[in-house]
């Protein structure tokens, strides 16, 4: 039998060869049955052999049947064998198992899958377990394609034969128990996510085999697969295979895989138990991020089937913070990095929603929440944006997110909505309306706060950006239309120009849709809040100005069309011109810039005659605004404009103007007046009548020439006759009268004399004109002295009275008494006896008096004429009444300067006490004032040696120390009864005062003497405004200020004239200031208008002292800086300038050899193009008109190419370059410690000066070392190169300290080694510009007990020691003491030789060297971070020495330059 098998060909076996067996069966069956347990096997393994091969013939085939024959024989004669004990079955079940295992790795093919069947219906394996269960499934999995001639036979068989077997075999589902055991439990779910997993590596035609086989599990168990499982690592190395399995970069292949995953995901999602939803979260948040981070495309429905997750979890399960904390990473990358679909956005915002309605608000996840939020308006999508609004609208949470802390987060959060990609969501105005309302609330948060203002610069770009974006068709508006009404810059108003700038560009778009939604709201709500914020300067910007004239101008032109067709109504155009017009003129008006407006009032006069109601009466409205000022902005043609306006239109508001103007335009209006009489006659409404007569009476009051008869005769006939305007056309007429009473003649019965025209009030007025005109035409004084007569007798009121009364008068003066009848002197008498009072009474007494020549004058005339006669007869008694009189009048004169002299004596002397007391305080401030000198110090400076004098550590000799000044001049002013206003005294004669001021504010606060400080400040801010600013000599100051060393001069003037052939203007002192007192005016003025300081930096430039004052100067006021490296140097440069310039980093602007150009440059052509493009970075903006051609596309980047020379040619340029610095150190012996810390830890940081000095440790610390001035930076930059290692005490204040952020970058760009000294309990890195620096370094941790930071002992003092000694070894420390101390004696030696004085020897040697440790301290609320053991700090402190060796054998400048350039071209590519 065997013989048979192993000769047999079954692909060639044919119907006579199966016929030839069949003759021989019986022989065979009689072998069979004569052989054991082993002959059967070997019989088996013969047939596998045989069978289990790629050639195997297929399924219905003549050899598939003629193996089913043998294989009949075999198993019937196992059947046998069991039956009669021969053998049980298990002893051939492994035989049988491996054969059909081996089938299924034959392929299986269909003549394969004939036989598996048939052995499983001849042979019933027992339930596997263990390794069969394995080597069984392992077979399963082994299916791959098998080429036969009948695709769709083998198909058909596979399909149906393969699924069969994995029930039959592997399931059992009849066995429940066994079905839900863990074994057969995850094998049969491992099996079916290998399914899964497996379909893009089987051909098209095996796919369906293996989703039925799927279908065969999932049926088993009722679609509950995952339901049951208990082991979370198993499901974890399930989701794994998954996730690699769609992190293929073809996923999916086809359509049909897709909708397999699609299907296949909801099952192994199903997962019901709590405690296992808690174990595999982790695993679910990393699966959601990879689907969430794939790029599916048309497949993104794949996201939705994580809801079958999402929909089992119950709700306590978002109670738990773990599980929020785990949810919260995976969302923030997501909502960072994910691209922004729809979907995933939903998942987000549905879980975020839970979050935040279950989870107890804990103040440590607020900025957890704030990190989501800001990510969520980073999506164009409504759902996000909802969610973030739920999110910092929770009443709960509210507390949590403290926005004073977070501000910066709000920012951000701004930005995101304004980067966020709009245009891609599915619905962009509901998309838009989510976000209006987020920021809508965001912002009343943020105003709540008292915080908004610093995001208005924020908002006011949200605003910018939306409205572009909706002129390109992105229906942003309600967007746009809440950030410009929430808008306001009146903290940045530096930024209205360059917005409205951009806003000018989208009016003059002609395809911009304004009538389209909101966005015309938002747009002149832009403009207004533009306007307003501008308000509040005593000092406009002119520029600013120039650029809201230039919308305005654009809007008023006289081609622009005002109204919307859409609409009916106004459109942009003109609301701006009506809103923003009104707005601006308000802000200029009584301001010295109101002539600034003038280029619009063409336009506003033209307007003003406009035929549309609301712009016209707008017009006229604004020029009434202005009042007389509209003289300023107004010429003579506006002025005959406004006439011939009033004249047309008749307007009340024109006439105000016209009024207005009159003052600075007399001379138009003479030709044009009686049209504009005549005009006025034409209005009948009292109101207007009034105005026009107020109006003629100011015309009166200039030119009452004008007043013809003509021109009078309409005043009569309209405005005298109206009783409202009456009173003021009698007050014209009195000034008329004065000059011109012949005019009035003519009206006199017909106007004048109507009495009951005339208020009785204005009787004063009438009067006077009456008699004026009979002055000049006599032949009426008989008319208008009856009419006074006749007034006098009909009338009891006082004014009548007493106006008629002084016109008799007036009249007698001119005439005489022979107008006055008898009958009217009675009547005047009788006045005089009966009058209402005595004032009527004394006037009519006075009339009577001039009427019988008893006047003072008629009575002077008689003396004379009876003087003779009087002195003849009565000489002795008119001399003595004389004479007594006079006595009589000059003792009641005494008596009365006698009483007041007794008051005055009695003030005199309260006075004299007074004085006393001050002539005794006077005499004490003089004695005080004759101890000192005269002072060259401020008045203010009183009150600081007040604060300073008394003895203390941060007294006025620590401020003389830190302004420069040596301990001779100190112990010289300690000699002084005032030795702090010596000190100011000789300060403020050495320097200019406002910079002294400057200093002192400066050390003041470094000195954190705050109460001094503020009196300094104080007195700074009351003398700005004591006197403008001298203006600049040129009109419009240089953008560029370039600062260089005059020995490079011609260098200069080249980069210069490249610039300004690349169109920027440049301030160069060589061609801008003269000498002698006007040098540092000039320079500080160039340095101030500048926008960026280009620093040409040499090693003259380092030294000089001018340059270092331009730097500073620079670097106090906030200017931008770029360094350029003229020539090849050490970076930074040595000196006071290195501390400053290790924060920036240079362009080089020398040529090597390689790069030279074909003209007079000296810097290589990439170089240039490198400065212009951080000109454009930093906004400088270049005249296009001045662009030469050989800059017209300097944009488009020129190759470098960058040669990094030999580790060995580095070396020897390294030890050229090195060598001046080498020289100066080794000239002073250098500590090993440098001390960098910032004030407020100062009495700590003296305890570890001296416990580090007590151990042999040289140290340097700013307290012992510095003086002031230019020599800080100086003494710091060599403090720093000297040392060995620096001690860096980090607090928060130090974080942020300008001083303490250059000490480490110059530590840092100079490789020394940091130690980080955690003195407070902060977030680490601490935020700011040091966290580059400190992030990669490990601290030592003082936070934990601040009694420590006193006495400087324990273990982490220890471990200070311990890592201070790993730079200073002890045997070097031992020798330096030992030279530190032979500097003493001989120190000690000199001292008690020269002068024997011990004090002054203990004063030397207690005062150290340069040192050489620096000290860094950080401040915040709380750590999150735990430091590192010490073996993990030790290695890595190791690995950080033996990287610094190797540095160290590198040439500095090279690679720093190198990486810059790398840098910088990196930085280019990513802006073009």
């Amino acid at each position: 039998m065997e013989t048979v098998i192993v000769n047999c060909d079954f692909s060639g076996v044919d119907d006579s060869a199966k016929f030839e067996f069949r003759r021989g069966m019986k022989k065979y069956t009689e072998e069979l049955s004569s052989l054991d347990c082993d002959g059967i096997l070997g019989i088996l393994k013969a047939f596998q052999k045989k069978v289990c091969v790629n050639g195997f013939p297929a399924a219905q085939s003549p050899g598939v049947s003629f193996a089913e024959l043998i294989l009949s024989m075999i198993l019937d004669t196992i059947s046998v064998k069991v039956k009669e004990h021969i053998f049980s079955s298990q002893e051939v079940e492994d035989g049988l198992l491996s054969l059909y295992v081996e089938l299924f790795r034959s392929g299986p093919g269909s003549g394969h899958c004939e036989l598996l069947e048939f052995i499983s219906k001849n042979f019933k394996f027992q339930d596997l377990h263990g390794d069969q269960l394995g080597k069984v499934v392992d077979g399963f999995k082994a299916i791959s394609f098998r080429e036969e001639e009948d695709i769709s036979a083998y198909t058909r068989t596979v399909n149906r034969i393969y699924p069969n077997q994995l029930v039959d075999v592997v399931i059992r589902s009849d066995n429940k128990d066994r079905l839900h055991s863990p074994e057969i439990l995850h094998t049969l779910l491992d099996l079916f996510v290998f399914y899964l997993v497996h379909l893009p590596h089987v051909p098209e035609a095996l796919r369906t085999t293996l989703e039925r086989a799927q279908d065969k599990i999932y049926q088993a168990y009722n679609g509950e697969l995952f339901t049951r499982l208990q082991d979370a690592d198993f499901y974890h190395s399930q989701l794994v295979r998954l996730q690699d399995f769609i992190k293929d970069p073809e996923f999916p292949q086809t359509q049909e895989i897709c909708e397999t995953v699609y299907r296949r995901i909801p099952n192994i999602m199903q997962i019901k138990n709590a405690t296992m939803i808690e174990k595999i979260y982790a695993d679910i948040c990393q699966f959601l991020k990879l689907l969430s981070m794939k790029t599916l495309n048309e497949y993104k429905s794949l996201l939705n089937r994580l809801e079958c997750f999402y929909r089992e979890i119950p709700e306590d399960f978002f109670k738990n913070p773990k599980m929020f904390e785990t949810w919260a990473v995976t969302a923030i990358e997501i909502l960072e990095k994910a691209p922004k679909e729809e979907t995933t956005g939903d998942k987000l915002a549905n879980a975020s929603d839970k979050f935040i309605d279950h989870l107890k608000p804990k103040a440590e996840f607020g900025k957890i929440w704030l990190s989501i939020v800001k990510g969520f308006c980073g999506w164009a999508h409504k759902r996000g944006m909802r969610a973030a609004e739920e999110v910092i609208c929770k009443n709960q949470w509210k507390s949590c997110w403290k926005w004073k802390e977070n501000v910066s987060v709000a920012r951000e959060m701004i930005v995101a909505m304004t980067q966020a990609d709009y245009s891609s969501a599915e619905k962009v105005d509901d998309c838009a309306s989510s976000a209006r309302s987020f920021l809508e609330k965001l912002i009343e948060q943020l105003t709540l706060m008292k915080v908004a203002k610093h995001v208005e610069v924020e908002v006011a770009e949200l605003a910018m950006v939306t409205m572009e974006a909706f002129g390109k068709g992105i229906k942003v508006d309600r967007l746009c239309r809440s950030a410009s009404g929430k808008m306001s810059l009146k903290n940045n108003k530096h930024l209205i120009k360059d917005y409205l700038e951009r806003f000018l560009r989208l009016l003059k778009d002609e395809d911009f849709d304004w009538d389209g939604g909101w966005i015309m709201t938002a747009g002149v709500d832009f403009m207004n809040n533009l306007i307003e914020s501008s308000e509040g300067s005593d000092v406009r910007d002119m520029e600013m100005d120039d650029a809201f004239l230039q919308v305005l101008l654009f809007c008023l032109s006289e081609d622009r069309e005002y109204m919307s067709i859409q609409t009916g109504h106004l459109n942009v155009f003109g609301i701006i011109s009506v809103a923003g017009l009104s707005q601006l003129v308000n802000l200029h008006k009584e301001s010295k810039t109101v002539g600034r407006l003038k280029p619009l009032f063409p336009h506003i006069q033209r307007l003003m005659d406009d035929e549309e109601e609301l712009i016209k009466n707008t017009m006229r409205t604004i020029v009434r605004i202005l009042g007389e000022e509209v003289t300023k902005i107004m010429d003579t043609q506006g002025m005959e404009n406004l006439i011939a306006l009033y004249i047309r239109e008749k307007d009340l508001a024109t006439l105000d103007a016209i009024s207005a103007a009159y003052e600075g335009h007399s001379d138009v209006l003479a030709a044009q007046f009686l049209p504009l009489i005549k005009t006025c006659t034409q209005k009948t409404q009292t109101n207007e009548t009034v105005m026009q007569a107020m109006f003629l009476k100011k015309v009166a009051e200039k030119e009452p020439k004008l007043f013809t008869k003509e021109a009078l005769d309409l005043i009569f006939n309209h405005h005298f006759m109206d009783k409202d305007s009456n009173p003021q056309v009698l007050m014209l007429l009195d000034i008329v009268s004065k000059s011109c009473a012949e005019n009035l003649e003519p009206f006199l019965e017909s106007h004048l004399m109507k009495t009951e025209l005339m208020m009785e009030l204005m009787a004063h007025f009438q009067f006077n004109i009456l008699v004026r005109i009979a002055a000049k035409c006599q032949n009426k004084q008989k008319i208008v002295y009856s009419y006074l007569l006749k007034r006098l007798k009909e009338s009891d009121n006082e004014q009548v009275l007493t106006a008629g009364i002084q016109g008799l008068r007036e009249l007698h003066s001119i005439f005489g008494a022979e107008i006055f009848s008898k009958k009217d002197k009675d009547f005047i008498e009788k006045m005089k006896n009966e009058g209402p009072n005595n004032y009527i009474r004394d006037l009519a007494d006075n009339l009577i008096n001039e009427l019988e020549g008893r006047s003072l004058q008629k009575v002077s005339k008689d003396v004379e004429e009876h003087a003779g006669q009087i002195e003849k007869l009565e000489i002795g008694v008119a001399g003595t009444k004389v004479v007594l009189k006079k006595v009589i009048r000059d003792v009641k004169q005494q008596g009365k300067e006698i009483e007041g002299v007794k008051v005055e004596l009695g003030e005199v002397n309260t006075r004299v006490d007074r004085v006393e007391v001050d002539v005794k305080d006077t005499m004490e401030k003089v004695e005080e004032l004759d101890k000192k000198t005269m002072s060259n110090a401020p008045i203010w400076s009183r009150d600081v040696t007040k604060l300073l004098n008394p003895e203390s550590e941060h007294d006025w000799r620590l401020l003389a120390s830190r302004l420069g000044y040596s301990p001779d001049d100190i112990r010289g002013w300690a000699t002084q009864s005032d030795p702090c206003m010596a000190l100011l005294s000789e300060w403020y004669a050495t320097h200019k005062t406002f910079e002294a001021s400057r200093g002192v504010l400066n050390i003041l606060q470094e000195m954190n003497r705050l109460d001094a400080t503020v009196i300094v400040e104080n007195a700074m801010k009351a003398a700005e405004g004591v006197v403008a600013d001298e203006p600049v000599d040129y009109p419009e100051p240089p953008e560029i200020f370039l600062s260089y060393q005059w020995g490079h001069q011609n260098e200069v003037k080249l980069i210069s004239r490249h610039l300004e052939m690349a169109g920027y203007k440049c301030w160069m002192d060589i061609g801008q200031m003269g000498g002698g007192d006007k040098l540092f005016e000039k320079i500080d003025s160039g340095i101030r208008a500048a926008k960026i300081v280009i620093s040409c930096v040499t090693e003259k430039y380092a030294k000089s002292p001018n340059c270092n004052r331009e730097v500073n100067l620079s670097v106090n006021l906030g200017k931008p800086m770029i360094p350029l490296l003229i020539e090849k140097m050490a970076w930074p440069p040595s000196g006071s300038m290195g501390p400053i310039f290790s924060e920036y980093l240079f362009i080089r602007f020398f040529q090597r050899p390689g790069e030279e150009t074909n003209d007079d440059r000296i810097w290589p052509a990439a170089k240039f193009t490198e400065l212009l493009m951080q000109l454009n970075c930093l906004k400088i903006m270049p005249d296009e008109g001045n662009i030469s051609e050989m800059y017209k596309n300097w944009w488009i980047p020129v190759v470098e190419e960058i040669v990094i020379p030999k580790r060995n040619e580095k070396k020897v340029e390294n030890q050229a370059i090195g060598t001046s610095q080498q020289k100066a150190e080794t000239q002073v012996i250098s500590p090993d410690v440098f001390i960098s810390y910032q004030w407020g830890k100062q009495k700590e940081i003296m305890a570890l000066f001296q416990r580090l000095t007590s151990l042999g440790f040289t140290c340097w610390l700013d307290i012992r070392q510095m003086g002031g001035g230019d020599s800080l930076y100086d003494k710091i930059d060599r403090g720093v190169r000297g040392c060995k290692v620096m001690l860096s005490s980090v607090t928060t204040k130090y974080a942020l300290s300008a001083n303490c952020r250059r000490e480490v970058s110059l530590a840092d760009a100079l490789k020394k080694p940091i130690i980080p000294l955690l003195m407070e309990k902060i977030d680490w890195p601490p935020s700011g510009p040091m966290s580059m620096v400190l992030t990669q370094l490990l601290y030592v941790n003082f936070s934990k007990d601040e009694s420590v930071q006193l006495s400087w002992e324990g273990k982490y003092f220890d471990e200070l020691l311990h890592k201070i000694r790993d730079h200073i070894p002890e045997n070097e420390e031992t020798d330096f003491q030992s030279d530190r101390n032979q500097v003493k004696d001989s120190k000690t030696e000199i001292l008690q030789s020269n002068s024997g004085n011990q004090k002054q020897t203990e004063q030397l040697m207690e005062k150290p060297s340069y040192p050489k440790v620096t000290l860094v301290l950080v401040e915040t609320e709380k750590s999150h971070t735990s430091p590192p053991n010490h073996e993990q700090r030790k290695k890595i402190q190791s690995t950080q020495d033996e990287e610094k060796k190797i540095q160290s054998t590198q040439d500095g400048e090279k690679k720093i330059q190198s990486t810059q350039d790398e840098e910088k071209k990196s930085s280019t590519c990513c802006i073009l």
